[in-house]
């Protein structure tokens, strides 16, 4: 980090909302400094509808750290305000956003601000991995790829969260703004703006790593929402924005909102859920809204994904039909799971199959680096 200089001396600003005294945050705060980082970075934590002095007697942290706090009242249930705020209040050429229950492994910070100073580019993508363990493969990038990132061909829609480090002229000029007032996905609107905007991205997959943690009760994404509630995002995106995508662009963020949002949702509640008429009402608007977005959507998907669709797009459909649509696609052969029923289609970046075919790379790929380490 020799010879890099800001007035001031901080090149970036990690901004942290926390909502309740009871999580991580000396932990999170502190996988951001380094003595190779001392002056370049700033720590900002928003307190969200909790006493500021409860925040910082949980903050263990040696005092020549550079951080700061700000308080927002604002008695709503959604880390947009929060994030949104620290966002409003960076000085610095660079922000990363940290939620307060996760953290940066060792040098993640520091590599970096290197890639996003040395290579000139708009923003760096943090690697996932859990902290039980896992690597997580978003977005799902072509095998091998961490830089020139194009967002179909390198699915940057399936990292829903922006998650990393970037350039605040970048989210400057598109407007970049977590969607107040939702519990979930706040950030689903933002970050396809961000992966769609034509910004030069880093991918370093290798790690080291942006890690999810799993130890706090109160994660709100582990809640199961009403589906209206969850859907929320979705529904609201913006169709003028959309329209100004190409056809294909389209294509990946429709495929990707009913693989993952839809999909995802269903699963979570499976077949033998009650299935209430709001929730059947907010899975037909979502498969509605997704086949507005892209009517060739089905081109991305499997056998079993297009069947599943086709059932929920029927508005008649009961609480036993959408269970027994459920079923089927759970019971449904690994085949119909894996390949689409074009068989060009299944060549598209976006198809189960290639999708599986680098995961089973990727494992080759991390058996063969322990190893070597282990040599």
């Amino acid at each position: 980090m020799q010879g890099i200089d800001t007035p001031g001396g901080a090149l970036a600003t990690v901004v942290i909302a926390v909502h309740t005294a009871q999580r991580p945050l000396s932990r999170a705060i502190e996988s951001c400094l380094s003595p190779s980082l001392a002056g370049k970075v700033k720590v900002l934590v928003v307190c969200h509808n909790i006493d500021m002095a409860a925040i910082k007697a949980n903050v263990a942290l040696p005092s020549d750290a550079d951080i700061s706090y700000l308080q927002l009242d604002d008695g709503l249930s959604s880390p947009a305000g929060p994030k949104n705020m620290g966002l409003a209040h960076c000085s610095t050429p660079y922000v990363l956003v940290l939620d307060s229950d996760d953290y940066l492994e060792p040098g993640a910070l520091a590599q970096w601000l290197e890639l996003l100073v040395s290579s000139k580019v708009d923003g760096v993508i943090a690697p996932l991995k859990r902290q039980g363990g896992g690597v997580i493969r978003t977005p799902r990038a072509r095998l091998l790829r961490g830089s020139s990132l194009d967002p179909v061909k390198d699915q940057l829609a399936y990292a829903t969260a922006p998650r990393g480090l970037w350039s605040m002229e970048l989210l400057e000029s598109i407007g970049f703004r977590y969607t107040p007032g939702l519990r979930t996905a706040e950030d689903l609107d933002a970050g396809l703006r961000l992966w769609f905007s034509g910004a030069k991205l880093e991918f370093p997959w290798q790690g080291p790593h942006y890690v999810l943690g799993e130890d706090a009760l109160d994660r709100v994404t582990a809640d199961v929402l009403p589906l209206a509630e969850e859907f929320r995002a979705v529904l609201a995106l913006d169709q003028a924005w959309l329209s100004s995508l190409s056809a294909s662009q389209r294509q990946s963020i429709a495929a990707k909102l009913l693989r993952i949002h839809l999909l995802g949702a269903l699963l979570r509640r499976g077949p033998g859920g009650d299935w209430p008429e709001p929730d059947r009402r907010a899975v037909h608007q979502f498969v509605v809204r997704a086949t507005e977005i892209s009517p060739t959507v089905e081109k991305s998907l499997t056998v079993a994904e297009s069947t599943l669709v086709a059932r929920l797009s029927d508005s008649r459909a009961d609480g036993d039909a959408l269970r027994r649509a459920l079923r089927e696609y759970i019971d449904a052969g690994y085949g119909a799971k894996l390949f689409n029923r074009r068989l060009l289609a299944n060549l598209r970046p976006d198809s189960v199959v290639r999708h599986q075919l680098r995961l089973k790379i990727h494992t080759v790929l991390d058996r063969m680096t322990m190893f070597r380490a282990k040599a």
